[in-house]
This record gives C-alpha cells, structure tokens and sequence, in this order.
C-alpha cells in the first residue's frame, strides 16, 4: 500500500513539474539569448546547426504567441539576408505585409520549377528575382568568371533554421492526414526538406543520397518538439489530405 502511493506522489510529483513548465513563460533576458545565438549560428559552417531543435524544445512553450511568430519571421529574415548574397544574387518582392517571406522555400521552388541538376548549373544563374504577390519568377543566365566556394552545404545548413522557424510560425502550420493498414490520422505539421534519394548504379535496388536536390517532406509538430531533430517524416504513400490549420484546430 505505501509502494502504491509512493508511486502515486511520484506520478503526481512529475505531472505537476510538466505543468509548470509549460506554464513557465519566458524572460526578455533569456529570449533575447535566443535571438543573439541564431542571429551568430545562421549560415556557419558548424555543428551548431544542431541547437535549432533544441531552441524549438525549450521556447515552444514558454514564448507567447506573437513572441513566437515574431521570432519565426526574424529567422526567415536572417536566412533572407544570408540568401541574399549568394553567387547568383537572390531576391524577393513582396507587395504587401500579407504576402509571405520565406526564402529557403522560394530558393527549394526556384530549384524544382527550372529544373536544376546540380551545383554546376546552378551557379550559371543569376540575378534570381521573385515576385511573391504573384508567384513569378525572373531571372538571367551567367558564365561564371571566378571560383565559387558556394556549395550545397550552405543551403543544408539553412534548413534546420527554417524547421525552427516553420515550427514556431503555427498559423502555417498544415493538418496532414495519413492512412496506413487500414488506420486514419491527422497529424499537425510543417513543411521540411530532404535530399533526394537516387539508384546505386552498382546495386540494383539499393539508393543513396543524391550530390543534388531536395524534396519536400512533412514534420510532426510534437515529434520535432520531442526529439529536437527532423528524422521522422510522414511518408508520401500514406498522406491522403493536407489541409490549413482551422482556427479552433490553433493551439
């Protein structure tokens, strides 16, 4: 009988220092730490790419609503401003506050709608305009004339910033619905990318990652903030439906 409260207390004990922390909001001097680190980690070569998820499992609760989509737009105007000054020169029109700003996902689409095969061809493009209002891309060949140290490295290291910001911009959140063995679920979600996958040319059956390329992919909102990492993806032959967020559906 004593074990069983014990273990009763403790259940209690942990349940309320969950509450508590999702309850605990955020001090100006720890978010302002927030914005100083991924303002210094965005676009650097290093393993601190890595802090991005942690950043989403430590603020995801604690920051207010417009506090976090604050932060979310702030990201995407760091990546913007890293973008920006590319080889190719890379730049977005936005008409109005209401048109969207995230250029990873520009640059992923520019990619897929020109039809880019590596970083060779990539490098021959420049002067990349986008109008968002009216979804148009524009843009110049070149032949390059010095070296290029741009690699797909840079735009690697961009992603998990976007999957910071993708997860704190919850009003673009998608609702995306899955039927596997007979079982449906919806699973709240953001958008996210891969690299591709190609054949082995030696072993029929088998793939690898590509030198080149991306494909989108759908992230469980309470898988990346439990994991801080975007391993786990819905896969494409099981999503029947993406749909928007509804606004009784926000949380």
């Amino acid at each position: 009988m004593v074990k069983k409260k014990e273990k009763c207390s403790q259940l209690m004990s942990k349940t309320w220092i969950n509450m508590a922390k999702k309850k605990e909001k955020c001090s100006l001097f720890e978010e302002m730490l927030m914005w100083t680190s991924y303002r210094y980690c965005i676009g650097r070569h290093t393993y601190v790419t890595s802090l991005a998820g942690e950043m989403a499992q430590h603020y995801y609760d604690k920051l207010e609503e417009e506090r976090l989509e604050f932060t979310a737009k702030d990201i995407r105007r760091e990546i913007y401003d890293k973008l920006q000054w590319l080889p190719f020169q890379f730049n977005i029109h936005r008409m109005y506050d209401s048109d969207p700003l995230n250029p990873l996902d520009v640059l992923m689409e520019f990619i897929d709608r020109v039809g880019i095969n590596d970083m060779k061809q990539f490098l021959s493009y420049s002067n990349i305009e986008y109008d968002v209002h009216n979804d148009k891309f524009e843009w110049e060949k070149k032949t390059p004339t010095i070296k290029s140290y741009f690699s797909v490295s840079d735009i690697e290291d961009l992603i998990p910033w976007e999957n910071l910001a993708a997860c704190f911009d919850k009003k673009n959140h998608k609702i995306v619905t899955t039927e596997y063995e007979g079982k449906t679920e919806t699973h709240r979600c953001f958008k996210s990318w891969k690299r591709l996958s190609v054949p082995c040319e030696d072993k029929p059956g088998y793939y690898k990652v590509s030198e080149f390329g991306w494909t989108p992919i759908w992230i469980v909102v309470d898988d990346y903030l439990k994991t801080g990492n975007t391993n786990r993806y819905l896969a494409d032959e099981f999503i029947t439906k993406v749909e928007d967020v509804k606004e009784k559906e926000e949380i």
